[in-house]
């Protein structure tokens, strides 16, 4: 079974593929745009603004620099609350009962974050740059889980599919010395969220499982990846870390840090142990 969307999200009507030409011009800058699957409810959704490192048949390259201003979504009555923080019975309520959702400003934390986008997927892949011990940079490879993309010609629309897949184990990396793409140390994150998705009644049971065949059936298939996992992608994302911003996102109300967090409790292995 190829990977599938379990739903989809409102956008503009002049989309196209990822993939497609026209094709954006390195340099240029896009807004990259998480929607919900209820986005037309609170019309709440985030916008990073990124530089086009790359665009081609192959997909997409994106960069988002530490200290970025970008625009992210508070849960009203948690507007002070990152939204991972808030309690999950509270958060994944039936769409009835669903709590509202508000745009606030944001600035992205850490070094940066180059994202490749193959086309035609329902995944992104993140090289996330961050501060090491020694004062140094370290390297994160991450899998996003995320609706396929669609793109205008100056941004990107796409949901976050709530599971990530990360490589959190030092001696089990995702480039084996060989040059083959390991799966071994693969964990799926947020494990406990996706499952209260559908638990709360906030969406089908049947998502939630989509989602979960989803990275499931990429970890079988890395090697048809191989453009969006190369290992050359860390040396581009190293070579971006400390050149200039972006330009602020168009935002409003508070200011939050923003970054990809260490992992919680609620993960599970590529079985789903």
């Amino acid at each position: 079974m190829r990977p599938r969307d379990p739903f989809t999200i409102p956008t503009p009507s002049q989309v196209r593929p990822v993939g497609q030409a026209p094709f954006w011009t390195p340099g240029q800058t896009v807004t990259w745009t998480f929607r919900r699957f209820d986005f037309d409810r609170d019309r709440a959704e985030v916008a990073r603004p990124m530089r086009v490192i790359a665009d081609g048949p192959d997909g997409a390259v994106l960069w988002l620099a530490g200290g970025t201003p970008t625009q992210e979504t508070r849960i009203v009555g948690w507007e002070e609350t990152n939204a991972h923080d808030v309690p999950l019975k509270a958060r994944f309520r039936p769409l009835s009962e669903a709590p509202t959702r508000i745009n606030v400003e944001g600035t992205w934390r850490g070094r940066g974050v180059l994202k490749i986008v193959p086309p035609q997927v329902p995944f992104s892949v993140w090289v996330l740059l961050k501060d090491a011990g020694d004062g140094g940079v370290r390297v994160e490879w991450y899998i996003n889980l995320e609706a396929t993309h669609q793109r205008s010609d100056d941004a990107l629309f796409t949901s976050d599919h709530i599971l990530d897949i990360t490589f959190p184990i030092a001696s089990m990396p995702l480039h084996a010395e060989d040059g083959r793409l390991d799966p071994t140390g693969a964990v799926f994150k947020d494990v406990d969220e996706l499952a209260a998705a559908a638990n709360y009644g906030a969406w089908p049971q049947e998502w939630s499982e989509i989602i979960r065949d989803n990275g499931s059936h990429l970890l079988d298939h890395l090697g048809d990846f191989g453009w969006a996992f190369d290992p050359a992608w860390e040396t581009v994302a190293r070579d971006l870390v400390g050149k200039a911003r972006l330009g602020p996102a168009s935002v409003t109300e508070k200011s939050f840090d923003q970054e990809h967090r260490a992992i919680p409790n609620g993960c599970y292995d590529r079985h789903h142990r």
